[in-house]
């Protein structure tokens, strides 16, 4: 529990690991702004590396409460500091760093899912949060991000995400090719989303080992991508509206799946 001043080191890394993709894949290490995705991080049962708190905010008895039980270091700077490496416009009085936490698509695999995400060629930070916090709220039994997709560890991305990127395994920078190989080597169906789907979503059997294919913002999942689906499914939409935000794409059809699957559990 020590004050440290902007010259400090690790003031200087701490504003690189918020700016810099290169940096962060170096060190292994993220940042993320707010509290509330600390006390996610805590509930999932880890802990962040370090929290630099604003010295005598009103959140920083909350940190230190949080934080008693675990080995995390707690850095006490001034409000002024902390704003100068915020990415936020309204800056938080809380930044926690932590260790990277995506895991290899085998050993993903190795856990026999049967409700996977996958997201192709997702660019927006906004949408790939959201797209995580949806597949992780759907209980899915994890997501995966294609080669091109937006960095995991934008800090746009981690807010969108609420905290949910300690909640869902995580799978980055895969080819699309290897991960359809995959599912039909292990029997998962895949399920394309596309305005031109001749399937209704509602119609799908969520029921057997499935992954939900989902396009990027701009374009939807290419041809060629479709082609290799087992099925291509559409969301019915009322005139004049021709598709849905990807991510909330993705919560109609995810929430879908979690009504199916938790029916059967009942009958």
């Amino acid at each position: 529990m020590v004050g440290i001043s902007k010259n400090n080191p690790r003031v200087r890394d701490l504003r690189k690991l918020l700016r810099d993709p290169k940096f962060r894949l170096q060190c292994q290490k993220f940042a993320a702004e707010g509290l509330e995705v600390l006390k996610e991080c805590l509930l999932t049962g880890s802990w962040p590396l370090d929290v630099f708190v604003v010295d005598n905010h009103p959140t920083s008895k909350e940190v230190e409460s949080l934080l008693e039980a675990t080995e995390t270091n707690i850095w006490y700077v001034e409000e002024s500091i902390l704003a100068s490496v915020a990415t936020t416009v309204t800056p938080q009085p809380v930044i926690s760093t932590y260790s990277t936490i995506d895991v290899s698509f085998e050993k993903l695999m190795k856990e026999y899912p049967s409700f996977l995400v996958c997201g192709k060629e997702i660019r927006e930070p906004g949408n790939a949060g959201s797209l995580i916090r949806s597949a992780a709220a759907a209980s899915a039994d994890g997501i995966i991000f294609t080669k091109n997709s937006v960095d995991l560890y934008n800090p746009k991305t981690i807010r969108a995400s609420a905290g949910a990127i300690f909640r869902i395994p995580i799978v980055c920078s895969m080819r699309s090719s290897d991960c359809l190989k995959a599912f039909q080597d292990n029997s998962i169906s895949s399920l394309g989303l596309s305005p031109n789907g001749a399937l209704s979503y509602l119609d799908f059997d969520f029921s057997t080992p499935f992954v939900v294919f989902l396009g990027n913002e701009s374009s939807g999942l290419d041809d060629e991508t479709l082609t290799q689906m087992n099925q291509i499914a559409r969301i019915d939409m009322g005139l004049g509206v021709e598709s849905l935000n990807v991510s909330n794409a993705a919560s109609v059809v995810l929430f879908e799946a979690r009504r199916q699957r938790h029916q059967i559990g009942r009958d």
